[in-house]
């Protein structure tokens, strides 16, 4: 009889991710077909991504003896993170390439209005525009998606981890 071996932590981290990256695209194009602001978008997107990574925490867990070490946790929801985030800007990508092509019009829109808001007018409201038009182009999206995606997710995973360990309660430090 062959033995079965537990799933490892890059397929249970890339199933999640996998899933944490169609949920916040999914949740971009909503938050944009609503016109939510884009602040809520990112705060319910978080929460998914503590959801995700504590579930496969738990399924890592479940296969592994009940064990996983910080550093286990730690790759786990970096590795998460990072394949979340490189799905959902492949998937923006293609929604504001192809898609929604008035996306960053709107999306601009949007800043300046929320610059006029706090007051910022004039050359200031100027310069924050054109930075903001720098990031705001498909390609900008993919950079900024993937490095905030895996920043942020490194973050997290370093809060979650610490929680989601479980050590071998009978090994010698």
């Amino acid at each position: 009889m062959e033995e079965q071996r537990a799933p490892s932590i890059a397929k249970i981290a890339t199933k999640y991710g996998a899933i944490q990256g169609v949920l916040s695209f999914l949740l971009v194009v909503v938050v944009a077909a609503v016109g939510m602001k884009q602040n809520w978008g990112s705060y319910i997107s978080l929460v998914f991504l503590i959801v995700l990574m504590v579930l496969a925490h738990q399924a890592f867990k479940k296969t592994h003896e009940g064990m996983m070490t910080y550093p286990q946790g730690l790759g786990s929801g970096t590795l998460l993170s990072v394949v979340a985030a490189a799905i959902t800007s492949v998937l923006m990508f293609v929604y504001v390439k192809f898609i929604n092509t008035g996306y960053i019009a709107a999306t601009m829109k949007a800043q300046q209005e929320a610059l006029a808001e706090r007051g910022i007018t004039g050359a200031q409201a100027d310069q924050a525009m054109a930075i903001t038009g720098a990031m705001l182009t498909p390609v900008g999206l993919v950079i900024t998606s993937l490095l905030s995606g895996a920043i942020a997710g490194f973050i997290i995973a370093v809060i979650v981890s610490l929680f989601t360990r479980k050590g071998d309660s009978k090994a010698v430090v």
